[in-house]
């Protein structure tokens, strides 16, 4: 994970083609400790994505201009745009489950990943409308 501040960021994201990730912690957030090992995961998964990190003490400009809120925060960016962020311990799946979709048409149109709907059984309809029936047929012999 290569480390940015005010100094360099300018620098480094200008020269950054595609998409890649900051990730911003503090030396002090336990929660930020326990995500270094999902990182050293998600980089091994994906030699070629940069990964960078943004210690939100030293470079608290950053994090303000970011709307970082609290950490850990993990952006995904692409050509100097937020396109998807957490906030928050994050598990590695739904890091890669980003990556890996980032592409997605649906994504890309409404910036939020397609929730497909849980199916319904159709015998729960039928369930639903006997009962009715049950009531009224009951209602009416009354």
């Amino acid at each position: 994970m290569k480390k940015l501040n005010v100094e360099n960021f300018e620098e480094v994201v200008t020269n950054e083609k595609g998409f890649f990730i900051i990730k911003f912690s503090s030396p002090t957030c336990g929660p930020c400790k326990t995500m270094n090992p999902v990182f050293e995961a998600l980089s091994n998964n994906n030699p070629d994505l940069n990964i960078y990190e943004i210690d939100t003490m030293e470079s608290p400009e950053l994090a303000d201009h970011f709307g970082v809120r609290g950490v850990p925060y993990i952006t995904f960016c692409e050509n100097r745009e937020v396109i998807y962020s957490f906030t928050g311990t994050t598990p590695l799946g739904n890091l890669q489950y980003v990556i890996n979709n980032i592409n997605d048409p649906y994504f890309r149109e409404h910036g939020e990943f397609h929730k497909e709907r849980p199916k319904t059984s159709p015998w729960f309809a039928l369930s639903v409308v006997a009962v009715i029936i049950f009531f009224i047929t009951v209602y009416y012999l009354a």
